[in-house]
């Protein structure tokens, strides 16, 4: 006869499943707790001693080339990277990879053995290098040369309204000692500077600028920047009518006269004593060239334009009329006299 279990226990048991998972038994959780670290424990002891072992990999490594033949220049850029194999132990080489260093190769012939060269270097300690991508490489190489050439500003410069430009902007130095590959030398018209930004000037000023690399390094300048002087003022608005006058009419050509004789002309000038002078000057004239008449199909209508003497600073002449019409005076012809009788 099977004996009947105790009523409490019945309910002991009902109780127990009733009562939330966090007041549990934790017997369980910290055995899961054991096996986790004993996975981590065992994880770290292996990568440990792994990494004690020697493994060869490949890496990309930057070249510099820091010496060439005396006398002589690149007139191409060598790879900038090459593919080395290179063998250590592991934690020598995850320190290696996580941050390649540049290696700096001194060339003394056009060929450059990148395993020697690598060798010869200095690698890290413990890092050795058993094989590269390519093996060799050529060094293009031309006589070494330097001469002198301009710079040139490239600049964005934006006046404020009713300012302009004194006169262009100046470099001090103007010019620049480079030197390098003849052959890249020979083509070489001037130095650009990097892009010069000014906005909204109202006054004058001066920055220092600096040189545009754009041939790699392949080229080098004496100097890293110059100094840029930007001188502005203000200008004004000026208006006057203009004689117009012909000019390069060959001896004996017909005399011009023009309908009408005169133009509107508006312009810019600085704000000083020039406004003056350009109200005043007879020099200031609006011109047409003959070989335009003698070369006129139309109906007798020719372009004009501005002329203005030298030391008035006079700017973005408009003439209104842009055309003038003409007509030419023939000088008389005296009749022939009549034969004695």
């Amino acid at each position: 006869m099977t004996p009947t279990p105790p009523r409490g226990g019945r309910v002991g048991d009902r109780l127990r499943a009733l009562r939330p998972s966090s007041e549990l038994d934790d017997t369980d959780h910290g055995g899961w707790m054991a096996a986790v670290l004993s996975v981590v424990v065992a994880l770290t002891l292996w990568f440990t001693f792994s990494m004690r072992e020697t493994y060869t990999v490949s890496v990309r490594v930057p070249i510099e080339v820091a010496a060439l033949p005396t006398g002589q220049a690149l007139r191409e850029a060598p790879p900038r990277t090459v593919a080395a194999q290179v063998q250590g132990e592991g934690w020598d080489l995850l320190a290696f990879t996580r941050s390649v260093p540049a290696v700096r190769v001194a060339a003394e012939s056009p060929t450059v053995d990148v395993v020697a060269a690598l060798s010869e270097a200095g690698l890290p300690s413990g890092i050795g290098v058993v094989g590269a991508q390519p093996r060799t490489f050529e060094l293009a190489l031309d006589t070494r040369t330097s001469r002198r050439v301009p710079i040139r500003l490239v600049s964005d410069l934006s006046l404020a309204s009713s300012f302009g430009l004194i006169r262009p902007p100046q470099l001090s130095p103007d010019s620049v000692v480079v030197s390098g590959a003849q052959s890249l030398l020979g083509g070489l018209r001037d130095w650009p500077t990097e892009r010069f930004t000014l906005d909204d000037i109202r006054a004058s000023t001066t920055r220092w600028v600096a040189l545009e690399d754009t041939l790699g390094g392949l080229l080098e300048p004496d100097r890293r920047q110059t100094r840029v002087s930007v001188q502005v003022g203000r200008f004004t608005e000026g208006e006057r009518l203009l004689d117009i006058v012909v000019r390069n009419r060959p001896p004996g050509a017909p005399t011009v006269r023009f309908d009408p004789a005169q133009v509107r002309a508006v312009y810019r000038v600085p704000s000083d004593d020039t406004y003056e002078r350009a109200a005043d000057s007879p020099e200031f004239v609006a011109v047409v060239d003959y070989g335009d008449i003698a070369r006129d199909t139309t109906d007798g209508a020719v372009p004009i334009r501005a002329a203005v003497p030298n030391g008035l600073d006079v700017r973005d002449v408009v003439l209104t009329p842009a055309r003038a019409g003409y007509f030419l005076i023939r000088p008389r012809v005296a009749p022939p006299a009549d034969p004695p009788r």
